[in-house]
């Protein structure tokens, strides 16, 4: 049995009716995500596959941990 990551990645999208941004900062936006897809797999334990994917987090992608089948 081994464990693989999932990832999806979100995009910020620009909401404000009059699409205005300072300074990189939308004056309103939201976050749209990407479907879940394979990123990393093959890791032992499913605390291996965890501990890989809080080094990789980032604030603009998500990570799932699933089993692989055999």
């Amino acid at each position: 049995m081994s464990f693989a990551l999932l990832i999806r990645r979100g995009v910020v999208v620009n909401t404000d009716p009059q699409r205005r941004c300072y300074h990189g900062a939308h004056f309103s936006s939201r976050t749209d995500w990407s479907e879940w897809e394979r990123w990393l797999g093959g890791y032992p334990t499913r605390e291996s596959a965890e501990h890989a994917a809080s080094l990789f987090e980032r604030e603009d992608q998500q990570f799932k941990v699933v089993e692989e089948a055999a």
